[in-house]
């Protein structure tokens, strides 16, 4: 019998083999798996996720902060009452007449003091609907982002400024003149270019101040639901304020509005919509103020 030697049988040249022998494949010697170099232990692994937990924690508030920026800096769209989309559907636009012109300085507002609506039509609006219309008109402020601080005050009386309002005509080149007025003479040009100057030179801001609206309620309809059913404009709601405009610090009234609303749509039925002549006016309001401010910004 003829004994195999593997060992021979791995060195011998294949030549060498018989007819009916084959050569015996090597066996794999058993890799041991060994620790890494780079291999972290727990405690390094719980630090390793803490870090980057904190870095994501970053990133998304780096984003957030971001697009908040870009939410109060985005361009802001002046509104047609009457002549838009969500009006036709749903209701609720508004009309602006305008009594006095709105004038002087609206970039320097940055607070809104709301006077507590009133009813110059006696119990035929209720007081919690004036509240109603206080809330509304605070969160269509504060929902534009445009002012730092919006609130509701019982009453203002412009009597009682804190400051007066300068006696004669301030010099200022953000104010444009009245088209019927005579032309001004060059010392006045040459101000305004000093006041040019220094704004761009050393970006001269003006103080921060607040604007006072007072409203009064002079038309109130708040119509009958079955007959809005009807699609017919029977029946609709109707709301008509008044608005003054003043200065909290000097008491000058700056402007003065009627802003009216209904709730007559042409698509959904008017007691079926989600907006009310409250929507309306809220948005008529702000629509004015912001449409100033973002005016003499520029």
């Amino acid at each position: 019998m003829r004994v195999f030697d593997k060992n021979s049988a791995l060195t011998r040249p294949s030549a060498t083999l018989s007819p009916g022998e084959r050569a015996p494949v090597p066996q794999c010697s058993k890799i041991r798996k060994t620790k890494g170099a780079g291999a972290l232990s727990p405690g390094e692994r719980v630090a390793e996720g803490r870090v980057r937990a904190v870095l994501l924690s970053i990133v998304l508030i780096l984003i957030l902060s971001s697009l908040s920026l870009t939410a109060q800096d985005k361009p802001y769209s002046p509104k047609n009452g009457v002549l838009n989309l969500k009006a036709i559907i749903l209701g609720g636009g508004f009309r602006v007449t305008t009594a006095i012109p709105l004038h002087g300085d609206f970039s320097k507002y940055d607070r809104i003091e709301i006077v507590h609506p009133e009813s110059l039509i006696g119990s035929d609006v209720a007081p919690d609907f004036l509240d109603k219309l206080g809330g509304e008109i605070r969160q269509q402020f504060e929902s534009g982002g445009r002012f730092r601080e919006v609130r509701i005050i019982n009453t203002y009386d412009p009597k009682n400024a804190r400051m007066k309002p300068p006696s004669g005509p301030e010099l200022d080149f953000r104010e444009a003149d009245d088209l019927n007025a005579p032309m001004r003479p060059a010392s006045d040009m040459q101000a305004y270019d000093r006041q040019r100057q220094i704004a761009e030179a050393q970006q001269y801001k003006r103080a921060s101040g607040t604007l006072v609206i007072g409203s009064q309620v002079v038309d109130y309809a708040k119509g009958n639901k079955i007959l809005q059913l009807a699609m017919l404009d029977i029946g609709n709601a109707i709301l008509t304020l008044r608005f003054s405009y003043y200065d909290k610090d000097t008491g000058e009234e700056l402007g003065r509005s009627v802003i009216s609303s209904d709730n007559s749509s042409r698509v959904i039925p008017s007691a079926l919509s989600p907006r009310t002549v409250l929507n309306g006016i809220a948005e008529g309001l702000v629509d004015q103020i912001t449409r100033r401010k973002v005016a003499a910004e520029r």
